[in-house]
Protein backbone atom coordinates (compact mmCIF):
# COMPACT_ATOMS: atom_id res chain seq x y z
CA UNK A 1 0.00 0.00 0.00
CA UNK A 2 1.17 3.52 -0.78
CA UNK A 3 1.54 5.65 1.84
CA UNK A 4 0.62 9.30 2.18
CA UNK A 5 2.42 11.69 0.30
CA UNK A 6 4.61 14.02 3.20
CA UNK A 7 4.69 17.84 4.02
CA UNK A 8 6.17 19.66 1.51
CA UNK A 9 8.06 21.95 4.38
CA UNK A 10 10.10 18.39 5.19
CA UNK A 11 13.08 17.97 4.38
CA UNK A 12 14.18 15.63 1.26
CA UNK A 13 16.34 12.21 1.89
CA UNK A 14 18.31 10.57 -1.15
CA UNK A 15 18.12 6.56 -1.18
CA UNK A 16 19.53 4.41 -3.34
CA UNK A 17 19.67 1.16 -3.86
CA UNK A 18 20.63 -1.34 -7.31
CA UNK A 19 19.40 -4.29 -6.94
CA UNK A 20 17.25 -6.63 -5.30
CA UNK A 21 18.19 -7.65 -2.27
CA UNK A 22 19.32 -4.27 -1.95
CA UNK A 23 15.93 -2.49 -2.89
CA UNK A 24 14.09 -5.13 -0.47
CA UNK A 25 16.71 -3.47 2.59
CA UNK A 26 16.10 0.21 1.26
CA UNK A 27 12.30 -0.65 1.39
CA UNK A 28 12.45 -1.79 4.95
CA UNK A 29 14.80 0.77 5.98
CA UNK A 30 12.51 3.26 4.88
CA UNK A 31 9.52 1.85 6.70
CA UNK A 32 11.15 1.52 9.96
CA UNK A 33 12.65 5.44 9.62
CA UNK A 34 9.22 6.47 8.69
CA UNK A 35 7.22 4.81 11.39
CA UNK A 36 10.12 5.68 14.40
CA UNK A 37 9.65 9.57 12.82
CA UNK A 38 5.91 9.70 12.36
CA UNK A 39 4.83 12.81 11.43
CA UNK A 40 8.37 14.53 11.33
CA UNK A 41 9.66 11.97 8.57
CA UNK A 42 11.48 13.41 5.77
CA UNK A 43 10.63 12.59 1.80
CA UNK A 44 12.79 10.25 0.14
CA UNK A 45 13.84 9.52 -3.64
CA UNK A 46 16.51 8.18 -5.16
CA UNK A 47 16.73 5.04 -7.13
CA UNK A 48 14.99 1.28 -6.42
CA UNK A 49 11.77 -0.40 -7.28
CA UNK A 50 8.22 -1.48 -6.41
CA UNK A 51 9.15 -2.21 -2.71
CA UNK A 52 10.59 1.14 -2.22
CA UNK A 53 7.94 2.90 -3.97
CA UNK A 54 5.21 0.96 -1.50
CA UNK A 55 7.41 2.32 1.04
CA UNK A 56 6.77 6.38 0.16
CA UNK A 57 10.15 6.48 -1.89
CA UNK A 58 9.88 8.80 -5.23
CA UNK A 59 12.09 6.90 -7.16
CA UNK A 60 13.26 8.95 -10.45
CA UNK A 61 15.39 5.82 -11.70
CA UNK A 62 14.05 2.26 -11.89
CA UNK A 63 16.13 -0.62 -10.40
CA UNK A 64 15.44 -2.48 -13.51
CA UNK A 65 17.18 0.18 -15.88
CA UNK A 66 20.84 -0.67 -13.74
CA UNK A 67 20.43 -4.37 -13.01
CA UNK A 68 23.51 -6.17 -14.46
CA UNK A 69 25.23 -10.00 -13.64
CA UNK A 70 28.71 -8.20 -14.38
CA UNK A 71 31.76 -5.86 -15.81
CA UNK A 72 31.43 -7.02 -19.50
CA UNK A 73 27.29 -7.05 -19.05
CA UNK A 74 27.57 -3.30 -18.23
CA UNK A 75 29.73 -2.35 -20.97
CA UNK A 76 25.90 -2.36 -22.64
CA UNK A 77 24.23 -0.06 -19.78
CA UNK A 78 26.45 2.44 -19.86
CA UNK A 79 24.35 4.97 -20.73
CA UNK A 80 21.56 4.04 -18.40
CA UNK A 81 24.29 3.86 -15.36
CA UNK A 82 25.53 7.36 -16.41
CA UNK A 83 22.21 9.18 -17.21
CA UNK A 84 20.77 7.50 -13.81
CA UNK A 85 23.89 8.98 -12.28
CA UNK A 86 23.94 12.17 -13.60
CA UNK A 87 19.82 12.40 -13.00
CA UNK A 88 20.47 11.64 -8.88
CA UNK A 89 23.60 14.30 -8.44
CA UNK A 90 21.22 16.77 -10.06
CA UNK A 91 18.31 16.53 -8.48
CA UNK A 92 20.38 16.05 -5.30
CA UNK A 93 21.94 19.31 -6.26
CA UNK A 94 18.12 20.95 -7.37
CA UNK A 95 16.38 19.44 -3.96
CA UNK A 96 19.27 19.58 -0.63
CA UNK A 97 18.79 16.69 1.01
CA UNK A 98 19.77 16.36 4.68
CA UNK A 99 21.52 13.08 3.80
CA UNK A 100 21.82 10.29 1.25
CA UNK A 101 21.57 6.51 2.09
CA UNK A 102 23.90 4.67 -0.16
CA UNK A 103 22.54 0.82 -0.10
CA UNK A 104 25.06 -1.85 -1.36
CA UNK A 105 25.98 -1.40 -5.25
CA UNK A 106 29.37 -0.12 -4.97
CA UNK A 107 30.24 0.43 -8.24
CA UNK A 108 27.69 3.04 -8.86
CA UNK A 109 27.10 4.39 -5.48
CA UNK A 110 30.48 5.19 -4.68
CA UNK A 111 30.78 7.41 -7.65
CA UNK A 112 27.90 8.70 -6.75
CA UNK A 113 28.77 9.43 -2.87
CA UNK A 114 32.04 11.64 -4.84
CA UNK A 115 29.35 13.44 -6.76
CA UNK A 116 27.45 14.66 -3.51
CA UNK A 117 30.24 14.97 -1.38
CA UNK A 118 31.49 17.58 -3.53
CA UNK A 119 28.42 19.46 -3.20
CA UNK A 120 28.61 19.09 0.50
CA UNK A 121 25.80 16.07 1.01
CA UNK A 122 26.46 14.04 4.09
CA UNK A 123 26.37 10.15 2.96
CA UNK A 124 25.73 7.07 4.85
CA UNK A 125 26.93 3.54 3.12
CA UNK A 126 24.61 0.58 4.27
CA UNK A 127 26.31 -2.66 3.35
CA UNK A 128 29.51 -2.74 2.54
CA UNK A 129 31.81 -3.19 -0.63
CA UNK A 130 33.84 -6.46 -0.26
CA UNK A 131 37.15 -4.01 -0.26
CA UNK A 132 38.25 -6.58 2.44
CA UNK A 133 38.36 -9.23 -0.50
CA UNK A 134 39.96 -7.10 -3.25
CA UNK A 135 40.99 -3.81 -4.23
CA UNK A 136 41.07 -2.98 -0.35
CA UNK A 137 43.10 0.42 -1.81
CA UNK A 138 39.43 1.49 -2.45
CA UNK A 139 39.10 2.45 1.01
CA UNK A 140 41.05 5.49 0.73
CA UNK A 141 38.34 6.95 -1.63
CA UNK A 142 35.68 5.82 0.64
CA UNK A 143 36.90 7.96 3.73
CA UNK A 144 36.71 11.06 1.70
CA UNK A 145 33.52 10.61 0.37
CA UNK A 146 31.60 9.03 2.97
CA UNK A 147 30.80 9.88 5.99
CA UNK A 148 29.68 6.51 8.21
CA UNK A 149 29.86 2.86 7.07
CA UNK A 150 26.75 0.77 8.28
CA UNK A 151 27.88 -2.72 8.05
CA UNK A 152 26.50 -5.71 8.04
CA UNK A 153 29.31 -8.64 8.69
CA UNK A 154 31.23 -8.47 12.28
CA UNK A 155 34.72 -8.28 10.61
CA UNK A 156 34.38 -5.66 8.64
CA UNK A 157 33.80 -3.34 11.70
CA UNK A 158 37.03 -3.61 12.77
CA UNK A 159 38.72 -3.82 9.46
CA UNK A 160 37.38 -0.03 8.26
CA UNK A 161 37.54 0.99 12.06
CA UNK A 162 41.43 -0.12 11.70
CA UNK A 163 41.57 2.37 8.94
CA UNK A 164 40.05 5.43 10.31
CA UNK A 165 36.23 5.19 8.79
CA UNK A 166 33.32 6.13 10.82
CA UNK A 167 31.59 2.61 11.18
CA UNK A 168 28.94 0.62 12.77
CA UNK A 169 28.03 -3.40 12.78
CA UNK A 170 24.44 -3.89 12.65
CA UNK A 171 24.23 -7.22 12.32
CA UNK A 172 22.77 -9.02 9.32
CA UNK A 173 19.33 -8.79 7.81
CA UNK A 174 19.06 -12.38 6.73
CA UNK A 175 19.15 -13.80 10.70
CA UNK A 176 15.33 -11.61 10.57
CA UNK A 177 14.59 -13.06 7.34
CA UNK A 178 15.94 -16.68 7.26
CA UNK A 179 13.52 -19.75 9.09
CA UNK A 180 11.41 -22.44 8.57
CA UNK A 181 7.19 -22.11 8.11
CA UNK A 182 6.80 -25.88 7.27
CA UNK A 183 7.90 -29.07 9.81
CA UNK A 184 9.95 -31.83 8.47
CA UNK A 185 6.55 -34.35 8.15
CA UNK A 186 4.56 -31.34 6.61
CA UNK A 187 7.69 -30.69 4.10
CA UNK A 188 8.17 -34.61 3.19
CA UNK A 189 4.36 -35.07 2.80
CA UNK A 190 4.20 -31.85 0.33
CA UNK A 191 6.69 -33.23 -1.85
CA UNK A 192 6.58 -36.81 -1.38
CA UNK A 193 9.75 -37.86 0.21
CA UNK A 194 10.35 -40.49 2.68
CA UNK A 195 11.07 -39.29 6.47
CA UNK A 196 13.28 -42.39 6.97
CA UNK A 197 15.70 -41.07 4.06
CA UNK A 198 19.13 -39.58 3.89
CA UNK A 199 18.02 -35.93 2.34
CA UNK A 200 20.34 -33.57 0.48
CA UNK A 201 19.95 -30.11 -0.86
CA UNK A 202 21.77 -29.06 -3.68
CA UNK A 203 21.63 -25.30 -4.57
CA UNK A 204 24.05 -24.76 -8.16
CA UNK A 205 23.36 -20.70 -7.31
CA UNK A 206 20.95 -17.68 -8.41
CA UNK A 207 22.83 -17.31 -12.42
CA UNK A 208 22.69 -18.59 -15.37
CA UNK A 209 26.25 -19.23 -15.34
CA UNK A 210 26.20 -20.32 -12.05
CA UNK A 211 23.48 -23.16 -13.29
CA UNK A 212 25.53 -24.16 -16.50
CA UNK A 213 29.07 -24.79 -14.04
CA UNK A 214 27.51 -26.31 -11.26
CA UNK A 215 24.00 -28.19 -11.41
CA UNK A 216 26.03 -30.94 -14.08
CA UNK A 217 28.26 -32.11 -11.65
CA UNK A 218 26.04 -32.21 -8.72
CA UNK A 219 23.57 -34.35 -10.29
CA UNK A 220 26.35 -36.44 -11.23
CA UNK A 221 27.67 -36.94 -7.99
CA UNK A 222 23.97 -37.61 -7.19
CA UNK A 223 23.67 -40.09 -9.17
CA UNK A 224 26.60 -41.88 -8.21
CA UNK A 225 25.62 -41.85 -4.02
CA UNK A 226 22.29 -42.95 -5.57
CA UNK A 227 24.45 -45.55 -6.68
CA UNK A 228 25.55 -46.41 -3.57
CA UNK A 229 22.87 -45.93 -0.68
CA UNK A 230 19.27 -44.98 0.31
CA UNK A 231 19.39 -40.97 -0.81
CA UNK A 232 16.48 -38.23 -1.95
CA UNK A 233 17.81 -34.90 -3.20
CA UNK A 234 15.60 -31.39 -3.13
CA UNK A 235 16.83 -28.64 -5.10
CA UNK A 236 15.28 -25.82 -3.73
CA UNK A 237 14.78 -22.75 -6.38
CA UNK A 238 15.72 -19.04 -5.06
CA UNK A 239 13.72 -17.69 -8.07
CA UNK A 240 11.06 -18.94 -10.57
CA UNK A 241 13.28 -17.15 -13.00
CA UNK A 242 15.51 -20.04 -13.97
CA UNK A 243 12.87 -22.94 -13.20
CA UNK A 244 12.90 -23.62 -16.83
CA UNK A 245 16.51 -24.06 -17.08
CA UNK A 246 16.60 -26.10 -14.03
CA UNK A 247 13.83 -28.40 -15.20
CA UNK A 248 15.83 -29.05 -18.43
CA UNK A 249 19.04 -29.90 -17.25
CA UNK A 250 17.66 -32.01 -14.34
CA UNK A 251 15.65 -33.99 -16.99
CA UNK A 252 18.39 -34.50 -19.21
CA UNK A 253 20.97 -35.60 -16.10
CA UNK A 254 19.00 -37.42 -13.25
CA UNK A 255 18.58 -40.62 -14.17
CA UNK A 256 16.63 -42.26 -11.46
CA UNK A 257 17.28 -40.30 -8.78
CA UNK A 258 14.62 -39.16 -6.75
CA UNK A 259 14.78 -35.19 -6.73
CA UNK A 260 12.24 -32.89 -5.97
CA UNK A 261 12.43 -29.26 -7.33
CA UNK A 262 11.20 -26.98 -4.12
CA UNK A 263 10.19 -23.70 -5.79
CA UNK A 264 7.82 -21.78 -2.16
CA UNK A 265 9.32 -23.93 0.72
CA UNK A 266 13.42 -22.88 0.01
CA UNK A 267 14.30 -22.37 3.60
CA UNK A 268 12.37 -25.49 4.92
CA UNK A 269 14.14 -27.91 2.28
CA UNK A 270 17.48 -26.78 3.44
CA UNK A 271 16.79 -26.62 7.08
CA UNK A 272 14.98 -30.02 6.78
CA UNK A 273 18.09 -31.48 4.60
CA UNK A 274 21.08 -33.66 6.48
CA UNK A 275 23.28 -31.84 4.02
CA UNK A 276 23.44 -29.19 1.27
CA UNK A 277 25.86 -28.52 -1.71
CA UNK A 278 25.96 -24.61 -2.18
CA UNK A 279 26.87 -22.39 -4.41
CA UNK A 280 29.26 -20.15 -2.89
CA UNK A 281 27.87 -16.75 -1.63
CA UNK A 282 25.26 -15.39 0.33
CA UNK A 283 23.15 -18.74 0.10
CA UNK A 284 26.08 -20.42 2.10
CA UNK A 285 25.14 -18.11 5.07
CA UNK A 286 21.32 -18.78 4.46
CA UNK A 287 22.25 -22.16 4.93
CA UNK A 288 24.33 -21.66 7.80
CA UNK A 289 21.87 -19.82 10.03
CA UNK A 290 19.53 -22.98 8.81
CA UNK A 291 22.19 -25.23 10.90
CA UNK A 292 22.33 -27.15 8.23
CA UNK A 293 25.61 -29.08 7.37
CA UNK A 294 27.06 -27.44 4.16
CA UNK A 295 29.60 -27.99 1.29
CA UNK A 296 30.66 -24.47 -0.59
CA UNK A 297 31.58 -25.04 -4.35
CA UNK A 298 32.27 -22.31 -7.19
CA UNK A 299 33.15 -22.58 -10.25
CA UNK A 300 33.74 -19.96 -12.67
CA UNK A 301 36.12 -19.57 -16.13
CA UNK A 302 39.57 -20.16 -16.53
CA UNK A 303 40.26 -16.48 -17.23
CA UNK A 304 38.06 -15.17 -14.48
CA UNK A 305 39.62 -17.55 -11.96
CA UNK A 306 43.16 -16.30 -13.12
CA UNK A 307 42.54 -12.54 -12.92
CA UNK A 308 40.21 -13.38 -9.60
CA UNK A 309 44.19 -14.92 -7.85
CA UNK A 310 45.65 -11.59 -8.35
CA UNK A 311 42.75 -9.10 -6.72
CA UNK A 312 41.30 -11.74 -3.73
CA UNK A 313 43.03 -11.70 -0.61
CA UNK A 314 40.82 -13.26 1.34
CA UNK A 315 42.20 -17.15 3.43
CA UNK A 316 38.55 -18.29 2.55
CA UNK A 317 35.81 -17.66 -0.27
CA UNK A 318 32.61 -18.59 2.03
CA UNK A 319 31.46 -15.82 4.47
CA UNK A 320 30.87 -18.74 6.31
CA UNK A 321 34.60 -19.88 6.90
CA UNK A 322 35.32 -15.78 6.62
CA UNK A 323 32.45 -15.40 9.74
CA UNK A 324 34.07 -18.01 11.49
CA UNK A 325 37.60 -17.11 10.85
CA UNK A 326 38.41 -20.74 10.21
CA UNK A 327 37.36 -23.86 7.85
CA UNK A 328 33.96 -24.91 9.42
CA UNK A 329 32.88 -26.21 6.26
CA UNK A 330 34.77 -27.06 3.24
CA UNK A 331 35.35 -25.71 0.07
CA UNK A 332 35.69 -27.05 -3.18
CA UNK A 333 36.62 -23.84 -5.76
CA UNK A 334 37.56 -24.38 -9.45
CA UNK A 335 39.86 -26.90 -10.05
CA UNK A 336 39.07 -28.56 -6.54
CA UNK A 337 35.32 -28.89 -7.76
CA UNK A 338 35.11 -31.85 -9.39
CA UNK A 339 32.84 -35.07 -9.33
CA UNK A 340 35.83 -36.87 -7.64
CA UNK A 341 36.23 -34.88 -5.01
CA UNK A 342 32.49 -33.69 -3.80
CA UNK A 343 31.67 -37.40 -4.28
CA UNK A 344 34.29 -38.25 -1.26
CA UNK A 345 33.39 -35.32 0.91
CA UNK A 346 29.54 -36.04 0.53
CA UNK A 347 30.37 -39.16 1.07
CA UNK A 348 32.79 -39.04 4.32
CA UNK A 349 29.93 -36.66 5.68
CA UNK A 350 26.76 -38.32 5.26
CA UNK A 351 28.64 -41.61 6.79
CA UNK A 352 29.73 -39.66 9.59
CA UNK A 353 26.84 -38.31 12.33
CA UNK A 354 29.49 -37.01 14.40
CA UNK A 355 31.04 -34.75 12.07
CA UNK A 356 27.69 -33.68 11.09
CA UNK A 357 26.74 -33.03 14.45
CA UNK A 358 30.41 -30.87 15.22
CA UNK A 359 29.42 -28.87 11.93
CA UNK A 360 26.06 -28.10 13.30
CA UNK A 361 27.51 -26.81 16.57
CA UNK A 362 30.10 -24.57 14.99
CA UNK A 363 27.27 -23.21 12.31
CA UNK A 364 25.58 -22.19 15.50
CA UNK A 365 28.44 -20.17 16.68
CA UNK A 366 28.48 -18.57 13.10
CA UNK A 367 24.56 -17.53 13.27
CA UNK A 368 25.60 -16.25 17.21
CA UNK A 369 28.49 -13.85 15.51
CA UNK A 370 25.54 -12.25 13.66
CA UNK A 371 23.95 -11.14 16.20
CA UNK A 372 19.99 -11.27 17.58
CA UNK A 373 18.35 -9.69 14.48
CA UNK A 374 16.86 -6.21 14.08
CA UNK A 375 19.69 -5.19 11.21
CA UNK A 376 17.30 -2.77 10.46
CA UNK A 377 16.32 -1.32 13.12
CA UNK A 378 19.61 -1.39 14.37
CA UNK A 379 20.74 0.75 10.66
CA UNK A 380 17.66 3.11 11.44
CA UNK A 381 18.60 3.64 14.88
CA UNK A 382 22.04 4.67 13.83
CA UNK A 383 20.58 7.42 11.20
CA UNK A 384 17.95 8.97 13.33
CA UNK A 385 20.71 11.75 14.12
CA UNK A 386 21.08 12.63 10.93
CA UNK A 387 17.97 13.22 10.25
CA UNK A 388 16.87 15.13 13.93
CA UNK A 389 19.74 16.99 14.06
CA UNK A 390 22.03 16.48 10.94
CA UNK A 391 24.70 19.88 11.47
CA UNK A 392 25.67 18.64 14.80
CA UNK A 393 26.48 14.72 13.65
CA UNK A 394 30.04 14.49 13.63
CA UNK A 395 31.41 13.92 10.02
CA UNK A 396 34.48 12.44 8.65
CA UNK A 397 36.29 14.71 5.90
Amino acid sequence: MNRQPRSSEAPWVLIVAGEASGEMYAAELVSNLTTKLGENSPRFFGCGGKKMREAGVETLVDIHRLAVLGPFEAISHLFHLYSALSLLAQQAAARRPCLAILVDFPDFNLRLAKKLKSIEIPVVYFISPQVWAWRSGRVAKMKSIIDRMLVILPFEKEFYAARGMEVDYVGHPLVDRVGVTKSRSELFLAYQLDEGTQTVSLLPGSRTKEITFHLPVLLQVARWLHWQRPIQFVVPLSSSRHKPLMERTIAEEKGELVLRLVEHDAYDAVAHSDLAVVSSGTATLETALLGTPLIAVFKVSDLTWIVGQYLVRVPFYSLVNLIAGREVVPELFQKDFTAERLYAEMQRHLENPDLLKRVRMDLALVKDRLGEGGAIHNAAERILPWLLAPKKVKRTG
